[in-house]
């Protein structure tokens, strides 16, 4: 690396995920401190908390999305 021209980017430090948010059962009910649901509050995607264990694999948000969004949105329209 002798001969330029070099070309530098500014580079930052951001998250661009982070663990943790609100606990959801199998149906995407959000719950409450005491384990239990509570009554027409859904949640899905990167709000959600303890989905990927103690790491996440790069893509599978949107996964998260998809799947946790179709079974909350499905549980909330059959609400009345």
């Amino acid at each position: 690396m002798v001969t330029g021209p070099w070309y530098a980017y500014p580079r930052k430090p951001s998250v661009h995920h982070t663990m943790g948010g609100v606990k959801i059962d199998t149906g995407c009910h959000v719950l409450a401190t005491d384990g239990s649901a509570i009554p027409g509050l859904f949640a899905a995607g990167e709000v959600t908390g303890g989905i990927h264990g103690s790491n996440r694999i790069g893509g599978n948000a949107v996964v998260d999305t998809v799947v946790f969004g179709r079974i909350a949105g499905r549980n909330a329209a059959t609400m009345k």
